[in-house]
């Protein structure tokens, strides 16, 4: 194969500019390189740059042999679109199997952006009911709805009370709010972030979240910070940074993507680190892929290394159903990524083309079995 043309389509993934007849040639060419007709060394030291760049979009890393044809799609911001899930270390072929498309009758929509919010009085505001605009006044903050449908709280003079108001998402349901501070939080699916309506007279920042949700601190060093769970505090030093501590989830885990954080006023998290804390008090810090992590706030779900009872979590609470597993269920890693506003058969029929696992739905239940 034309390695000058090889180097050209590299060039052009990396940039996101290959057309579907590029692609294929390049899946062609790992192909070959796969089955040993090829050596990577035969590339000049910049394809072999580009190359590396094309497997980082994708989240792989180039010791991971399995996923060389994904690799270059995954660069594309299209997969987001079509996705693609594949389980690792599976004796399954590889080839997409024949499955049968949910009936629409069966089907399930994803989930949308709405919550309610309590205000202190105890009143709910159900906030797909409301327009933008100007919503309520609590002590020394306004409350509206801004144009992008979001929460804005926006600090006025005269606070004499702490207010504390909460944010709720159920599941099949995320939202984005600004804080008084000027804080954006986006909260997952089934999730509570509770706060003050304004931090005036406050010495300190302090919210509570349950579930999930993702963070971008206003930098205020006169006033740390703090987000409590029920397994961490976290001290915030002006940072954006994701907590995940749903209560089916065997652990609590706060993942920094920029600035630094204390976890439990003893380990400080670097970029790219995750505390993860167990339910016996106990705190791990490991490495991760951020992009993976923050993927449900971008819009979809990404899957690395995760078996299916850790994806269905997801699913379950995205979709708002019931998963019920039938028999022996495979428990290989998974590696996948595809759009969170896709309906739920697409999303099953995508893994159902791994090979590894079939799925029905009736009445808000996925029943998972064996292929």
């Amino acid at each position: 194969m034309d390695q000058a043309r090889i180097a050209d389509i590299i060039e052009r993934i990396a940039t996101n500019t290959a057309t579907d007849e590029e692609l294929a040639v390049y899946s062609a060419w790992c192909d070959a390189q796969q089955a040993g007709r090829l050596d990577i060394g035969d590339l000049s030291a910049r394809e072999t740059v580009l190359l590396e760049k094309i497997h980082r979009q994708a989240g792989i890393s180039r010791g991971r042999v399995f996923p060389w044809r994904i690799a270059a799609a995954a660069a594309l911001t299209g997969i987001l679109a079509g996705g693609f899930f594949w389980f690792k270390h599976s004796s399954q072929p590889t080839a997409p199997v024949a499955i049968h498309a949910l009936p629409p009758s069966a089907d399930l929509p994803a989930g949308k952006n709405t919550a309610t919010l309590t205000l202190a009085n105890g009143k709910k505001i159900l906030l797909s009911d409301t327009r933008t605009g100007k919503l309520t006044d609590q002590d020394g903050a306004e409350v509206s709805k801004a144009a992008d449908g979001s929460l804005e709280y926006r600090p006025v003079n005269g606070a004499t009370t702490v207010q504390y108001n909460t944010l709720s998402t159920a599941r099949g349901e995320q939202y984005q709010i600004t804080l008084s501070d000027g804080t954006r939080v986006w909260i997952n699916a089934a999730t509570t972030l509770t706060f003050p309506a304004s931090f005036a007279h406050q010495a300190e920042r302090s919210v509570e979240v349950n579930g999930e949700a993702y963070f971008e601190v206003a930098a205020d060093p006169a006033r740390p910070f703090k987000v409590r769970t029920n397994h961490q505090q976290i001290q915030v030093l002006g940072t954006s940074f994701n907590v995940n501590n749903y209560p089916d989830e065997p652990s609590a885990r706060t993942t920094l993507l920029r600035g630094a954080v204390k976890i439990n006023d003893a380990q400080v998290l670097k970029p790219g680190q995750q505390a993860i804390s167990g339910k016996n008090g106990d705190v791990k810090i490991t490495t991760v892929n951020t992009d993976g992590i923050v993927a449900w706030k971008n819009g979809y779900f990404e899957f690395n290394d995760e078996n299916i009872y850790q994806v269905m979590r997801k699913i379950a609470r995205w979709y708002d159903v019931e998963v019920i597993y039938e028999g022996d269920i495979p428990t290989n890693e998974m590696v996948g990524t595809i759009s969170r506003f896709e309906n739920v058969s697409k999303v099953l029929n995508t893994i159902e083309k791994a090979g590894l696992l079939k799925f029905r739905i009736s009445e808000k239940k996925i029943y998972v079995s064996k292929y």
